[in-house]
């Protein structure tokens, strides 16, 4: 007789457990996009970037490109993942033109360009975007919809083919690198970059 109520016992206590493993899930924050580390090169970033999204603010002190990577968490991969940004000159002399490489994604679609001069010529491809100004740019660029502005709409990136732990590297340029010979230098420079990080990982 003894038998029966130690099988329900241990059933119990097996039941326990996993509803309590089930609300320890729900309870835990999401797996969201991470930032690696603290990016190299002339600007100061405050990143934002969370579940799908990849945000930022660059302060640019000197117009030298940016390395930024962010590895890949199991939600990110649920829905497209939006991109916007606050691109902030204090180099002292105007930008022609802001660029965004990438290595581990694509750019799915571009979405809104705010400036505070002129107008902006935009060049988007699969792995990068180039923009063009039509005046020199002396104060800050706002990619998609960073400051909740009326109208302004986010830009998305495209993670298909990749997993947990894959990583998006991202050059942020301060000009408008839209040369060929010049995008396939930055793209074997993103190529290194992930082959060193693997060998260190």
């Amino acid at each position: 007789m003894q038998r029966p109520t130690n099988t329900m016992t241990k059933r119990f206590h097996l039941l326990a457990a996993c509803a309590a493993a089930c609300l320890g899930t729900l309870a835990a924050p999401a797996s969201a996009l991470v930032l690696l580390g603290t990016p190299a090169g002339g600007a100061a970033i405050a990143d934002y970037s969370g579940i799908g999204v990849v945000s930022f603010d660059a302060d640019f002190t000197s117009p030298t490109l940016v390395p930024l990577q962010f590895r890949i968490e199991s939600a990110d991969l649920l829905a497209p993942v939006s991109f916007n940004a606050v691109i902030r000159n204090f180099t002292g002399s105007g930008l022609d033109g802001l660029s965004f490489l990438l290595d581990g994604a694509t750019f799915a679609s571009a979405g809104s360009v705010t400036r505070s001069f002129g107008s902006t010529q935009l060049d988007v491809a699969a792995t990068y975007a180039a923009l063009r100004f039509a005046v020199p740019e002396y104060l800050d660029v706002e990619i998609g919809n960073a400051l909740g502005r009326p109208g302004a709409t986010d830009w998305t990136l495209s993670l298909a083919g990749r997993s947990v732990g894959d990583v998006i590297t991202m050059q942020v340029v301060p000009a408008a690198v839209a040369e060929p010979p010049l995008i396939a230098l930055v793209a074997g420079g993103l190529g290194l970059l992930a082959w060193a990080r693997r060998r260190r990982g």
